[in-house]
């Protein structure tokens, strides 16, 4: 009985045992189970949009705004900041971010912030946009409105040549040609802005390079410099936060009737106020209220009859500050740069521009047709254009690299048979005459680089048409006498630049010749063929120009008294005179002492002044002075007979002054000439 119940309470333990051990393993289970949903909800939420955009990255407001209002609302910031790989993958990519925790904690972000880990494209952009798939072209109408009275609305039509596909297939064109094809390049600068260095492998196998001519790589600098193979965010950079430009918003806003096209000058006053540089955010908020006050000012008739088409502006005015200025101070929308245009940030003409050359000195290609059609700008009441919409066999001219910037002066009349007559401008009158191409600057292209011109093209020589010129030669004898006609008498010799500038042909304007005649004073403001009067240079001396008097005059070198200020009016320096032009001397005419026949006189007083039969020897200037010749001897007359009674009945001044001597000290203040010591006359006192 007892060996019976021993087995029962060992039966009983061990059904006891497998039970715990069953409940332990369950609830081990189900704590995994527990910690793995916990887990992948944390990791899901650390995933979403909410977490990046307001825990994590909370960097600038803007960003969520910009994403949820484009095309790629709906994908997730991992998918393109992580990519899209697998869950292991994506683990280490995200414990990798630790390293910028300690700036969330501290809120050390730089600003703007530029992201450093962005996943190449074929582990983000590929997963839906897949290159090898044919994606053909489009045709896109572009709205913009004139800031004039009528906000003037002007509709750009263009094929967009998306191209895509493989090489193999013969469908590697168009834009997607960047990306079917290996292309290479080094960026000096983080936001890829600056780049001086492009490597390209044709489909033959060879490559080519290509350096910024006007701030080159050298060797060394390319061998070591890391380099980026282009992918699509190279150019869709902004596709996931874009923020447009002042202009595209109020043209969006025209173009869907968010803002009245009735309203006179909607769009300049608009730009106006969202153009200014404000160093806040709060700042530019409050200018926003001198939107209506300027049309009360400026147009009152306007501000009168709708009112409320400009209180609509006004709030959209306040709703565009806020996604054009940060609330960070110092960041607006040009801190983000758009790589996928080329209007207000370099973008295609990072490359594209005209200065990156290879060794042959062919330039990356510049043509418009590339991407996209040539544009066609029609007005608002306008019906579209006719676009064609195959390809056009285009002559070879037109395939070379440097053509953009070789056909400004290959135009001529053998253009007019596909395009029409050849007028340059950007009234949209003529082929030659786009709006689009024509009527902007490029601040971006340097069409010189690859041909700089001979010609400095500035002032006169900057408004004209290259073709003008050039007639349908690429480099003709650069001379003057091509374009502007020289008068046939008088001129000057054959070298137009001497005189001429491109601020004006008929404007003269001495460059590098220097004149012989300093042409100042009155020569400054005198006509050159005054002087000129032939083909040949004149004798530079006064008397070609000037008729000298017949009596009196003193001199061939005319220079010694007249001066460019005037022929006439001679009057030479006081100081360059021998004889000092003091007192009664300054008054007297030249012709006084100066006779014809005797230009340089012997300087004595007794040339102009007669003494007196009765009169001391020697120099008159030891009793006369300029002050005047009578009235300076008569005081020294009565100066000497006071002195004479002073000295006991001396009469005679010469015991004291002699003429002939050596010229001392005046011991006193009117005594010019002493040869004698005091004690001759006075006698020491005894002490």
């Amino acid at each position: 009985m007892s060996e019976l119940s021993g087995n029962i309470d060992k039966s009983g333990s061990r059904r006891g045992t497998i039970w715990r051990t069953l409940l332990t393993g369950f609830a081990f289970i189900l704590g995994f189970v527990v910690l793995g949903i916990i887990a992948i909800q944390a990791w899901e939420y650390s995933n979403s949009v909410s977490f990046c955009s307001d825990v994590c990255h909370d960097v600038h407001p803007e960003e969520p705004s910009a994403y949820q209002d484009f095309y790629h609302a709906s994908v997730k910031c991992t998918e393109c900041h992580t990519g899209r790989v697998s869950t292991l993958q994506a683990v280490v990519l995200k414990a990798s971010h630790f390293r910028h925790l300690p700036a969330v904690i501290m809120n050390r972000y730089e600003r703007p912030l530029e992201s450093a880990t962005m996943r190449p494209a074929n582990e983000s952009c590929e997963r839906c946009h897949w290159p090898p798939a044919f994606h053909g072209d489009t045709v896109r109408e572009i709205k913009r409105f004139l800031p004039d009275e009528n906000n003037t609305e002007k509709r750009t039509y263009l094929i967009l040549k998306t191209g895509a596909g493989t090489r193999e297939q013969g469908l590697g064109f168009g834009i997607h040609w960047h990306i079917t094809s290996r292309v290479e390049y080094i960026a000096t600068d983080e936001r890829k802005q600056a780049i001086r260095w492009v490597r390209s492998t044709l489909p033959d196998g060879r490559t080519v390079e290509y350096n910024d001519v006007t701030n080159p790589l050298s060797p060394e600098e390319i061998a070591t410099a890391p380099k980026r193979v282009m992918d699509c965010v190279d150019c869709h950079n902004r596709m996931g936060h874009p923020f447009p430009s002042p202009e595209d918003l109020v043209d969006e806003a025209l173009a869907g009737r968010r803002l009245n096209t009735d309203l006179p000058y909607a769009k300049k006053e608009l730009l106006a106020l969202l153009n200014n540089n404000y160093t806040n955010r709060e700042a530019a908020l409050q200018t926003v209220a001198s939107f209506k006050e300027t049309y009360m000012t400026t147009y009152p008739e306007v501000a009168a009859s709708r009112a409320d088409d400009i209180a609509q502006a006004q709030e959209l005015a306040q709703e565009f500050i806020t996604r054009l200025v940060f609330e960070e101070p110092g960041v607006t929308w040009r801190s983000f740069p758009d790589n996928s245009k080329h209007k207000d940030f370099p973008g295609c003409f990072r490359c594209h521009d005209g200065k990156h050359l290879s060794a042959e000195g062919e330039s990356i290609r510049l043509h418009c047709n590339i991407c996209h059609s040539i544009p066609v700008t029609v007005s608002g009441s306008d019906r579209p254009p006719q676009m064609p919409v195959a390809y056009i066999q285009e002559p070879s001219s037109h395939l070379e690299t440097n053509f953009i910037a070789d056909h400004r002066f290959q135009a001529n009349s053998v253009c007019t048979e596909c395009h029409g007559e050849v007028a340059f401008g950007n009234d949209d009158s003529s082929f030659c005459a786009n709006s689009a191409c024509h009527g902007r600057a490029w601040p971006m292209v340097n069409l010189d680089a690859a041909f700089p011109h001979p010609i400095p093209l500035e002032g006169k020589h900057a408004q004209v048409w290259c073709h003008n010129c050039h007639n349908g030669v690429e480099k003709p004898e650069y001379r003057c006498a091509n374009c502007h006609q020289p008068p046939a008498q008088p001129h000057f010799g054959d070298r137009c630049e001497e005189c001429h500038t491109p601020a004006g042909f008929e404007q003269v304007v001495l460059t590098s010749f220097v004149h012989p005649v300093p042409l100042e004073g009155a020569h400054a403001s005198i006509n050159c063929t005054a002087c000129h009067t032939g083909s040949q240079k004149p004798v530079y001396e006064c008397a070609s120009c000037h008729q000298p008097p017949s009596t009196p005059h003193f001199g061939p070198n005319c220079g010694e008294c007249h001066t460019p200020a005037g022929f006439k009016g001679a009057t030479l320096p006081p100081e360059l005179h021998p004889v000092p032009l003091v007192g009664a001397h300054l008054q007297a005419t030249c012709s006084t002492c100066h006779a014809e026949g005797r230009p340089t006189p012997e300087y004595v007083c007794s040339n102009c002044h007669t003494p007196p039969a009765q009169h001391l020897e020697g120099r008159c200037d030891i009793c006369h002075t300029p002050d005047g010749w009578v009235e300076s001897a008569a005081r020294i007359v009565a100066l000497a007979s006071k002195i004479s009674h002073e000295l006991e009945g001396r009469e005679n001044c010469l015991v004291c002054h002699d003429p002939q001597g050596e010229i001392r000290p005046a011991p006193l203040g009117h005594i010019k000439y002493v040869n004698a010591q005091c004690i001759l006359c006075h006698k020491a006192e005894e002490d």
